[in-house]
């Protein structure tokens, strides 16, 4: 079977394996695993909005050939929206984002990294932390996710 051009078919596929290896890494408490997933479909739905042509303040690729990170992603959400912007159940995404990203760098920074002379974080600690920032993360990478698509519909059906 092939695809014909501008078929989605690919990213679906994409996506589907990304929700079946975030329940896989969270149902083996691979946590750090289903955090980075997150971070990819949260920041790939965040640039697809972002990067066009309407968006107040488009982003794009630097000169090196990368998109912006996530904190540079959510700034441009916060532009896009200056009004709290709601999601699913999220009152103020970009609150939400934000607090997701201290909550993910925490989480994967905590395993090993510590100030010089002190203890790293309990390792209980960690998995709780991490946990938490994966549950949190699947939450808000679904919430931005059915929010792009409804997006998607309403500028098709204004367009």
């Amino acid at each position: 079977m092939t695809l014909e051009t501008g078929s989605n078919h690919p990213k679906y596929e994409s996506y589907k394996k990304a929700w079946e290896r975030i329940a896989a890494a969270r149902q083996a408490r691979f946590f750090l695993e289903a955090i980075a997933i997150e971070e990819s479909i949260i920041a790939d739905r965040l640039i697809s909005y972002l990067s066009r042509p309407e968006a107040k303040k488009q982003v794009a690729k630097n000169k090196k050939g990368q998109w912006p990170g996530l904190g540079q992603l959510i700034s441009a959400l916060d532009d896009e929206f200056p009004e709290k912007l709601k999601v699913g159940d999220f009152k103020d995404i970009v609150q939400a984002l934000n607090a997701w990203k201290e909550d993910r760098n925490r989480a994967i920074h905590a395993i090993v990294k510590s100030d010089p002379g002190t203890p790293t974080v309990d390792i209980q600690e960690f998995h709780l932390m991490a946990e938490k920032a994966a549950e949190q993360g699947a939450k808000l990478a679904r919430a931005i996710s059915s929010w792009h698509k409804s997006e998607k519909r309403s500028a098709s059906k204004d367009g």
